[in-house]
């Protein structure tokens, strides 16, 4: 019986131990895909911010460009003593209604970045805690973040 007993302790054992190592590998794998949600998150905010500034950018130069075709227009008919027409160009239109989508695509990227507000700041007190907020009390790292990421969608709204 005493080997018997010791064989069923062996195996408890053993199992337990298989159960533990699958626990913590459960366990790691869990930690990685948070890091995964964390990086994709801030990978987002980023993507999002660029989009936001280059569509800006974009604006901007498409105004450019319908100011200077509206100036030669009138320029031409000016040369050429032609009534004034209230008419705009097709390519003015085109370029009318690129804005209009740019300033669409630019509003739900600002509604979507701050849908994600919450995450980016969970994402700011774990880069400050790591950072330079290391010594911070997680209330002080919580204002911080907030703060950040805060100003940050102000500048984008902008």
């Amino acid at each position: 019986m005493s080997i018997e007993n010791e064989k069923s302790e062996v195996y408890r054992r053993s199992r337990e131990a298989l159960e533990g190592a699958a626990e913590q590998k459960e366990k790691r794998e869990g930690e990685a895909d948070e890091e995964l949600k964390r990086a994709a998150s801030l990978e987002r905010a980023d993507y999002l911010i660029k989009e936001v500034k280059n569509s800006k950018k974009q604006i901007q130069n498409i105004l450019l460009h319908i100011q200077q075709v509206t100036q030669a227009i009138r320029q031409l008919r000016a040369q050429l003593q032609l009534a004034a027409q209230n008419d705009d160009p097709e390519s003015v239109k085109q370029d009318k209604k690129s804005v209009e989508e740019l300033n669409r695509k630019i509003s739900m990227y600002k509604d979507e970045l701050v849908r994600m507000r919450d995450d980016l700041v969970r994402e700011q007190i774990l880069e400050l805690k790591n950072g330079i907020g290391a010594g911070m009390t997680a209330d002080e790292l919580k204002r911080r973040a907030e703060s950040d990421v805060d100003r940050m969608i102000e500048e984008i709204k902008k």
